[in-house]
């Protein structure tokens, strides 16, 4: 495949993330595996000055050659003809006027999840990627873990049965700021918008579409201070973090308790909450008519297990694998992991993130090069973002709210949304 000129728009602790996917992608396009496009990093974007001219001194190292550099996308656009695509990974306000500047330039679109603050939003850009016949495609990461292809196969070979039941229960936090402060902003979306939307693309892949919510949220730590241990990205994040706050007051819900109904007759039980003081927890179940499994977690290198009833003990991996005999992971995927068929893997997180990363582009290069649709595109990222938003909508009234009336911008169930809206002058 050809090489793709791509700018990054966002040159902090996600661009950087996103940087090392590149170099991933370099090696996998070089180390003889047909039909791979790479991407080179021609240009970076950024308003901040400072966190540019760190990513561009760090392409420069890793990528070995230095992108050109950009204060505004305006300038961008018109001094790079040659640019195929480029890739937001700013914080997700600006997502939509972004991406709908860059396809209506005839630029392919990679944005962060979540695809942007309101359904509203991600509707124009899923028009405006109409329009342009251009790529619109969502960098969702947890689903392209090789695991997490793993645990979706054997739920679609039958290895718990009829799929009835989801239980995703996260608790934590203990008022730590969660990365960055605009995570607990109301007009930048919120933690449960932005980490939420990882949840809710996991059921989408484990259960299929959600079709109804009803939930209640809180807010219930007020103040956010900034947490001084770190955590498994927050070395991607340290070089450009360096100006933030100790503390942010916060404005937006933190905590959701949810009950769901899904397209294909299952339940499911989704709580997440930011403010756990003391032990957090964190538990995910998928039950079926004949078994129960808990999912692969992403990221982690540990495998899915399958209970049977009758048995104590899980499915040996062996047995696993003989459920599921035509399974294995893309070409990408497996030169990136080391293998088309494994149960677990033993690699560093940021190394893991990384290679996660580059399955993204490969995915994204794909879709260009081909015309094929992204693995996840427009639709899958407004259904995150529509799922959540729908917890809002669902407790501002008291009742349970249809996820095709979100969708579709109902005004019945637009009412969280539509301050958001103005503010983005969407209305």
């Amino acid at each position: 495949m050809d090489q793709l000129n791509l700018g990054i728009v966002g040159c902090g602790g996600m661009g950087t993330r996103h940087m090392y996917g590149l170099k991933e992608l370099a090696a996998l396009a070089g180390s003889g595996m047909r039909d791979v496009a790479a991407f080179r990093l021609a240009a970076l974007c950024d308003r901040n000055e400072r966190n540019l001219g760190i990513l561009a001194d760090l392409a420069e190292r890793e990528l070995g050659e230095r992108p050109r550099t950009f204060i505004n996308l305006d300038d961008l656009l018109s001094g790079m003809p040659d640019l195929d695509a480029v890739d937001i990974t700013t914080e997700t306000r600006p997502h939509h006027a972004i991406a709908c500047q860059a396809l209506d330039a005839r630029k392919h679109v990679l944005v962060e999840k979540p695809m942007a603050l309101t359904v509203t939003a991600c509707n124009r850009m899923m028009d405006a990627a109409e329009r342009a016949g251009r790529v619109l495609a969502v960098a969702e990461n947890y689903r392209r873990d090789p695991l997490m292809r793993l645990t979706r196969a054997l739920l679609e070979a039958g290895a718990i049965g009829q799929r009835w039941m989801l239980v995703d229960a996260t608790v934590g936090g203990a008022g730590r700021m969660v990365i960055t402060p605009w995570r607990h902003k109301k007009a930048m979306g919120g933690v449960l918008l932005d980490v939420g939307g990882h949840n809710v693309d996991l059921m989408l892949y484990e259960f299929g579409p959600v079709e109804q919510v009803y939930a209640r949220i809180a807010l219930l730590d007020r103040v956010r201070r900034r947490g001084r241990g770190g955590g498994n990205t927050a070395a991607f994040y340290a070089a450009t973090s360096e100006e933030m706050p100790d503390e942010v007051a916060a404005d937006v819900e933190d905590t959701a308790f949810a009950t769901l109904r899904f397209a294909n007759g299952a339940l499911g039980q989704w709580t997440y909450s930011q403010s756990g003081h003391g032990q957090g927890f964190g538990k995910k179940g998928l039950y079926g008519s004949s078994g129960s499994m808990d999912p692969a977690g992403p990221r982690s290198g540990r495998g899915p297990r399958v209970f049977h009833d009758g048995r104590r003990e899980p499915l040996t991996e062996d047995e696993m694998l003989a459920l599921v005999p035509d399974f294995a992971v893309d070409e990408g995927t497996a030169r990136l992991f080391g293998g088309e068929r494994q149960t677990r893997y033993e690699l560093d997180y940021t190394l893991i993130d990384r290679k996660i990363t580059a399955t993204v582009y490969l995915d994204f290069a794909r879709a260009i090069v081909t015309g094929q649709a992204p693995e996840i595109g427009g639709w899958e990222g407004r259904h995150a973002v529509a799922v959540v938003n729908a917890l809002f909508e669902s407790a501002l009234l008291d009742r349970p709210v249809s996820i095709a009336q979100v969708e579709a911008g109902d005004p019945a169930v637009s009412g969280w949304q539509r301050e958001l809206d103005a503010g983005l002058g969407l209305l």
